[in-house]
């Protein structure tokens, strides 16, 4: 399959982000902070997948590195970290792989340096009264997927043998209501997500990980511009520091990470405590897993960004391990402070 520009905007979320990132020529990473103060693009929404960094800033991690972040929200157009990144506008944010590779594929200098969650929480979710186990059980059925998630789901279909022409997709938003009403036979989304708010809902689910199914990758990842790699690498030491102390502390002590989310962080978006509570329990084990445990938070493994790049080669990305990763500042940090582990 190769990766056509279609598929290409599908994976930077939208065209007109991918236009300015191919548009946009590297700026300084100094535009996106000031003496100690950095900008920290978020991948979504300020809810509780956040909540390590929350704690970094409450528990004074980011003080103790020498840092004010200055966390923004993602999930509105234009709060791209790629983009925001190749235009100085954040010095750090967090994404996804898929986002990532089609960056560097259109020519924008960025690279991986950590990932929050070792497995990546996205799955395939039918109801639990008629259960979809793998890949080929969706075959007949209609699939609610979002069009930004069509390549990555198109992916899953063929490297498990499935024709995706065999498979019915219905295109949809965020709203899983679809799969309540019977619209749908599954929905394409995430462990963290989903689930979690059908399951609140009393609609109880059956999930599988496009992981366990030839679709492994990490997610949730800390992107830092080439530049900033080289010519600010005590930082981005000190950063990534600071966010392995707050998510222990998030791992340590959930409870506090929800409080933070919703009476502070997420104040505007009156979340609720339960469903906050339930999507971080779906999110910490696709943070502590047992290589993370004996590496470190945010540590790739090889066999990790091998798979992750297998992974992308199936949507089309020609990406390689080098250039979407740089696990040496991670590496380092940990060498220089074991007791981080």
């Amino acid at each position: 399959m190769q990766l056509t520009r279609r598929h290409a905007l599908r994976l930077t979320g939208c065209a007109g982000v991918a236009a300015g990132l191919a548009a946009c020529s590297p700026a300084p990473s100094r535009t996106a902070s000031t003496g100690d103060s950095v900008a920290m693009q978020l991948g979504w929404i300020k809810n509780v997948q956040f909540a390590g960094e929350y704690l970094a800033i409450e528990n004074g991690h980011y003080a103790a590195a020498g840092l004010t972040v200055d966390l923004l929200a993602g999930g509105a157009a234009g709060t791209s970290t790629e983009a925001g990144i190749d235009t100085g506008k954040v010095w750090v944010g967090t994404s996804t792989p898929q986002k990532v590779a089609a960056a560097i594929e259109q020519g924008v200098p960025v690279r991986v340096i950590g990932a929050t969650l070792a497995t990546s929480p996205a799955c395939i979710t039918s109801p639990e009264s008629a259960p979809l186990r793998t890949p080929k059980d969706l075959v007949g059925k209609r699939v609610g997927v979002a069009d930004h998630n069509l390549p990555t789901f198109e992916a899953l279909l063929v490297a498990n043998g499935v024709d995706p022409s065999a498979v019915k997709v219905i295109p949809v938003q965020f709203d899983p209501s679809p799969l309540v009403n019977g619209e749908v036979d599954a929905w394409s989304g995430f462990t963290t997500n989903e689930p979690v708010s059908l399951r609140a809902k009393g609609f109880p689910t059956y999930s599988f990980l496009y992981g366990d199914f030839g679709l492994r990758m990490c997610a949730q990842v800390f992107v830092v511009s080439e530049q900033t790699l080289s010519a600010d690498r005590g930082r981005c030491k000190a950063f990534l520091t600071a966010e392995i102390k707050g998510w222990k502390d998030a791992l340590a002590d959930p409870d506090r990470g929800v409080a933070l989310t919703v009476s502070k962080y997420g104040a505007d978006q009156k979340l609720d405590t339960a469903h906050q509570r339930a999507l971080l329990d779906a999110t910490l084990p696709l943070i502590q897993t047992p290589d993370t445990l004996r590496d470190g938070l945010f540590t790739l493994s090889p066999s990790l960004i091998a798979d992750t790049v297998t992974s992308l080669g199936r949507t089309g990305s020609g990406v390689t391990a080098a250039e979407l990763f740089d696990t040496s500042v991670l590496s380092e940090v940990y060498a220089e402070n074991p007791a981080l582990r």
